[in-house]
């Protein structure tokens, strides 16, 4: 029983771990976009396309299918 609990308990925390990587790049990809956009509008309009574009190429190229471990 304690040992389902732990395991329980490990995956809980991985998840947050795992959301708070996510929000801390993604709060990061639009800060850079944003400093785009204040030097030339459709420069952060780019940034961010690009910075889309490369995480969706990030998932496909890992074998896992983008599942963070």
């Amino acid at each position: 029983m304690t040992a389902r609990a732990a395991a329980a308990a490990g995956t809980a925390l991985r998840a947050v771990f795992t959301a708070v990587l996510a929000v801390r790049a993604l709060a990061g990809v639009m800060l850079v976009a944003y400093g785009a956009w204040l030097a030339w509008p459709p420069a952060g309009f780019i940034v961010a396309g690009a910075a889309l574009l490369a995480d969706r190429l990030d998932d496909r190229r890992r074998p896992d299918g983008g599942t963070p471990s």
